[in-house]
């Protein structure tokens, strides 16, 4: 009889010795899970306080009470960086990276941010070795090679940029012609330093067949055209240059006209110029322009044609060109009145009036409180030469 009660109460036991052990684990966890909070709280309370070394303290110690604040330790490290405070960066990554039983991609993604850290401390040479280990290993091959193309583009080593930019190309599928197209007529401009400009155009042709649409080769093969004593050449580079992109009108224009000049091409590059000013609204060929007109046909007609162009584009240097012609009297004086105030109520209109002290806000309207950081009385009327 007593047999039969023992075994009947065999798994009662267990059950209460299951039992029991899962209520001491529970409060177990509960102490550590409090112990934890109550760390974590007091680290916030230190960084609020601005005691950062307090804080670093405690939240290094929840790392080895929890490895699951290697996330907390990245991205405080990351909060430090930020701030400039490279030092403290460098201790919280490399706290992780000592750390033992961390997930591969933990360990990884720590040793790129301390590689972030190394190259905003201006430790180039260390984050290079570092960058290079992780792209040996394949391990974020994209954002190391992208930290490793930033470091030798800061070196000015043109020949390990253009590798890596390949590299990265290649990994990452990104299109990196234009980054490399760049590098080429980097070391272009370096041959040309050297006086070797076989060695240059060599490059050049590189640029080109990263980036067709190149300008910077073309401006640089213009200017080894001209020192060869081949202008025709320079001029077809320059009028490129302009129908693909007409906002570099500025940069070529006098090149190209001296170009044209020794070229026997001054008619073809007027012609050229009238069809750029229809697709140009700067007023740089405007001006240019205002110059041949007053050359060939008197001051008058450039006066004339000058208040025609400025009366749909209004500019401030074509202003001070257009009061120049004035004080020399070669235009209808009440048709440059009416365009000069016109001009100069255009400008105005588009100025504010005001502009905050503490943050650079600025407006037309007066404001006690300013919108933007809500500061009280610090926007006031501008002052200077479009101001009071």
């Amino acid at each position: 009889m007593i047999e039969y009660l023992l075994l009947l109460l065999l798994p009662v036991a267990v059950y209460f010795g299951w039992w029991l052990a899962r209520a001491i684990e529970r409060r177990s966890s509960g102490k550590r899970k409090r112990l934890f909070s109550d760390q974590y709280f007091q680290g916030l309370n230190y960084l609020l306080n601005e005691q950062p070394d307090k804080a670093i303290q405690v939240f290094l110690e929840l790392a080895e009470v929890n490895q699951e604040t290697v996330e907390t330790h990245m991205a405080l490290g990351n909060l430090f960086r930020r701030r400039g405070e490279v030092d403290r960066a460098i201790r919280f990554h490399q706290n992780i990276i000592a750390k033992h039983g961390l997930k591969p991609e933990q360990r990884t993604q720590a040793l790129l941010e301390l590689g972030e850290d190394y190259m905003r401390a201006g430790l180039l040479d260390r984050a290079e070795r570092l960058f290079s280990e992780l792209i040996e290993t394949d391990a974020h091959t994209p954002s190391a090679l992208r930290s490793l193309l930033d470091i030798y583009q800061q070196e000015k080593d043109w020949d390990k940029a253009l590798e890596q930019a390949q590299r990265l190309e290649q990994v990452s599928g990104e299109h990196m012609g234009g980054v490399m197209a760049q590098f080429s007529c980097e070391m272009a401009e370096a041959a040309l330093a050297d006086i070797d400009p076989e060695r240059a155009r060599r490059h050049l042709r590189h640029a080109r067949r990263h980036d067709p649409r190149c300008l910077r080769a073309r401006f640089l093969l213009a200017d080894i055209a001209m020192q060869a004593g081949e202008p025709g050449n320079a001029v077809e580079l320059y009028e490129e240059i302009a129908e693909l992109d007409s906002d570099y009108v500025p940069e070529l224009l006098d090149d190209y006209l001296d170009a044209a000049g020794a070229a026997g091409e001054e008619e073809r590059s007027r012609q050229k110029l009238d069809e750029w000013a229809e697709r140009y609204n700067g007023i740089s060929l405007t001006l240019k322009l205002t110059e041949f007109i007053a050359r060939d046909q008197g001051g008058d007609a450039a006066g004339q044609y000058l208040v025609d162009r400025l009366a749909s584009k209004p500019s401030v240097r074509g202003l001070d060109r257009l009061i120049e012609l004035k004080a020399g009297s070669h235009f209808d004086a009440e048709s440059s009145e009416d365009i000069l105030k016109a001009m100069t109520t255009r400008l105005l209109s588009r100025q504010p009036q005001y502009r905050c002290h503490h943050c650079g806000f600025s407006g037309q309207t007066h404001h006690w409180l300013c919108p933007s950081c809500r500061n009280w009385s610090t926007t006031k009327r501008i002052q200077g030469v479009l101001g009071e």
